[in-house]
């Protein structure tokens, strides 16, 4: 049997432990005569149920299938051994024996930030989200996110508005999660990557998301969580990256919003706080170029920088805006049209929020 459709099957056993494979391994040989052992031999090694449960797993995987399969999806399968596996997880304790992916990964990819949050994010959160993903892909730093609704989302679409991304599914690809992201998946292939380590139709499930959180973390030098609640994946992954000895970051938020809960714990327990894309790249040597401001790029005079910058965070409506800045009502419209005929700015139901 080739020895890569051996570790393509090999992978898609749910029941076999980075432990149980060295003790096979070990016994039998290479991956070939793993895959291809009677399940007597391997009852002789792992004992009779467990042998007994991983052939029953072997026996609804063809993994020549599950190849042909992947290609006709436009998909590559890379092992572990292989090149272009990514090096950070053959770090990990257990890593992907197989990777299914949908793009180019690249070396750079290994040097990513990650940004993640919850599902059911704040306009807040999701236009954060989208403006640390859009300034750091602008400066060549590549996005690692899970394509989850909410913040992952977000994430994503900000960093291909500027350059790369990479997506980390916590199913199979003939199976992505959330239904109908297939239109973004397509986008995020096309200029950077989506892979996932399970078998094209795996759905998602409780114990499929915490483990691509995983991946998340380690294909990045740090995560970034944006809002999160107490109890949220994304605090997972956040746990996996310190696990790892990568950095992790947290965006404040309101102490009356339940999506920020996680995120302000995060800081209270010593990650870095963040306020700008500035406080991200400054942890990490080399990383990145500058990110030039608004005002270097458009020449904004003072008032003009001032009714930007407090759309940094909120959206706001003109009588709010007056009272904040001490403006006219006849000098901020002129403004406003200015920010929004320049792309900075958008209205939103009467409100003023920025557009990346």
């Amino acid at each position: 049997m080739d020895r890569k459709l051996a570790w393509v099957g090999l992978n898609a056993l749910p029941s076999l432990t980075p432990r149980r494979l060295r003790l096979l391994l070990a016994a039998l040989g290479g991956p070939a005569e793993v895959w291809q052992a009677p399940r007597a031999a391997w009852a002789r090694i792992l004992g009779d149920e467990l042998a007994t449960r991983l052939d029953r797993e072997r026996a609804q995987l063809d993994p020549q299938k599950e190849a042909e399969t992947a290609a006709t999806l436009g998909a590559r399968l890379v092992t572990w051994e292989e090149k272009g596996y990514p090096p950070p997880f053959k770090e990990l304790p257990d890593p992907p024996l197989a990777l299914y992916v949908l793009g180019e990964l690249r070396p750079e990819d290994s040097r990513g930030i990650a940004i993640v949050g919850t599902r059911r994010c704040s306009s807040y959160g999701r236009l954060v989200a989208k403006k640390l993903a859009g300034e750091l892909a602008s400066c060549g730093v590549t996005v690692i996110s899970g394509l989850a609704p909410g913040i992952d989302t977000a994430a994503h679409q900000g960093a291909l508005s500027a350059g790369r991304t990479v997506a980390v599914l916590g199913t199979g690809l003939a199976r992505p999660y959330p239904a109908g992201s297939e239109r973004l998946i397509r986008a995020i292939a096309e200029s950077g990557a989506v892979i996932s380590e399970f078998p094209l139709q795996q759905s998602g499930s409780q114990w499929t998301f915490p483990r691509r959180n995983r991946l998340i973390a380690g294909l990045s030098l740090g995560v970034v969580v944006v809002e999160a609640p107490l109890r949220s994946g994304a605090l997972i992954t956040a746990d996996l990256a310190l696990e790892q000895g990568k950095e992790v970051f947290a965006v404040p938020g309101p102490i009356t919003s339940e999506a920020s809960a996680g995120t302000n714990r995060l800081l209270q327990e010593g990650a870095k706080l963040v306020t700008g894309v500035e406080d991200i790249l400054g942890e990490f040597f080399d990383l990145g170029r500058a990110v030039p401001s608004p005002q270097a790029e458009l020449d904004l005079d003072a008032d003009a920088q001032a009714v930007y910058d407090l759309l940094a965070l909120e959206p706001l409506g003109l009588s709010e805006l007056v009272e904040r800045t001490g403006l006219s009502h006849a000098r901020l419209s002129q403004i406003l049209v200015e920010l929004e005929l320049a792309g900075l700015v958008k209205s939103t139901g009467g409100r003023y929020i920025r557009s990346h």
